[in-house]
């Protein structure tokens, strides 16, 4: 993206979604139990819904691969502009998926060393396969109309996977002996036995049957193949975002209602579409794609208008130098130990109360440490490109 094109806004949204993850979701929990509302609706939606449902703390992976979707217009046009050649553009799109492959599995136990451990599917490899999918059918449908049809077009394909399928295996593990597979299933039994269950879905049987190495749930992947499938639409959303944030030929404020709009059209077809389609974070039900494209419209609209159209840029500094490395602070969480360095820097404070306000002040602690480390490499004008 070049840099008179950049949009604050999109950086500024994406260290707000990023914050969530380097320890403000956590601080709410212990500031909430610290004033005695442990269980309070904001607490809870710090955490993720066990099985249908959706929360805040869902919408933090969807909104990311959302502005992945949003970045690739500006980031295709400036390159074409330099000269790039179909084939690089091609390469550069390679590179991306390679490298968010590994990073995802450096992250997780790839220095253990045991192929049969390896697990290939990662949050940013799911990110890398649907923004991939996104970019090409940007580059290669120019139509916007032709590529909305697509992404409608994928979203049945999932829904009819999960609607009209059963995983082959249900009964078999519903009736297992193994007390690995007996104790998962049984913490999910309270969701029913039907297709869009733990043990019914088509989506685990695919991952169980293909998916090498290990599944994050041992039996189930939320990050798994199917999901491919509906995330590719979350992604060409974002695309279609950026396209129109992109447009010369409309104001500022034109483009916020179309991008409320879009996020209104969205919700509008959950609420339609969810008897038949609940809402599910990990088998990405394509409900559940529409409520975080919706969410991720809304949440788009209101930062571009106040940052890039009305220009209150100020406040957002602190978020932007959060979202210009996200990537950075998601990979450095995995290996530099800010919750050890955040007890010994703020341990006196943390004595000051309870345990709850002891979480409170470490959470707390914990960000402030990782954002100054951000702001240093932002001073330095150091960026982690993917």
């Amino acid at each position: 993206m070049e840099k008179n094109e950049r949009l604050m806004s999109l950086d500024a949204l994406r260290g707000a979604d990023m914050l969530f993850i380097t320890g403000f979701s956590g601080a709410i929990t212990a500031f909430c139990a610290w004033i005695g509302l442990k269980d309070c609706w904001l607490a809870t939606q710090m955490t993720h819904v066990a099985w249908h449902g959706f929360r805040h703390h869902d919408t933090i992976f969807p909104l990311f691969l959302f502005m992945a979707g949003v970045s690739w217009p500006f980031s295709y046009a400036s390159q074409v502009a330099r000269g790039r050649t179909t084939a690089a553009v091609l390469r550069k799109i390679a590179f991306r998926v390679f490298a968010l492959f590994l990073l995802g599995m450096v992250s997780a136990d790839f220095f253990a060393f045991r192929v049969e451990k390896f697990r290939y599917d990662s949050v940013l490899a799911h990110i890398a396969v649907c923004w991939a999918g996104a970019a090409l059918l940007f580059m290669f449908v120019r139509s916007w109309k032709i590529r909305i049809a697509i992404a409608f077009g994928l979203l049945a394909v999932h829904w009819t996977g999960l609607y009209f399928f059963t995983a082959p295996d249900a009964a078999a593990l519903l009736g297992s002996t193994d007390p690995v597979v007996a104790k998962k299933v049984a913490s999910y039994a309270a969701y029913g036995t039907d297709n869009f269950s733990f043990t019914g879905n088509i989506a685990g049987w695919i991952d169980r049957t293909f998916m090498p190495g290990r599944l994050y749930e041992g039996i189930f992947d939320p990050d798994g193949l199917f999901a491919k499938v509906s995330g590719i639409p979350l992604a060409m959303m974002g695309c279609l975002a950026g396209e129109l944030l992109k447009s010369k030929s409309l104001s500022g404020s034109r483009k916020t209602l179309i991008l409320l709009a879009a996020g209104a059209i969205a919700l509008a077809l959950v609420f339609a579409w969810s008897p038949w389609c609940p809402v599910n974070k990990k088998i990405w039900t394509s409900t559940f794609v529409l409520a975080s494209a919706a969410y991720s419209f809304f949440a788009l609209a209101v930062f571009y208008w106040i940052i890039d159209v009305m220009g209150f840029r100020k406040w957002a500094f602190f978020l932007t130098v959060i979202g210009m490395n996200s990537i950075t602070i998601y990979i450095m969480k995995r290996f530099v130990g800010f919750g050890s360095m955040s007890r010994y820097f703020f341990g006196g404070i943390a004595g000051f109360g309870d345990s709850n306000w002891a979480s409170f002040t470490f959470c707390m602690g914990e960000l402030v440490l990782e954002w100054l480390l951000l702001w240093y490499m932002y001073r330095k004008n150091t960026f982690l490109r993917v």
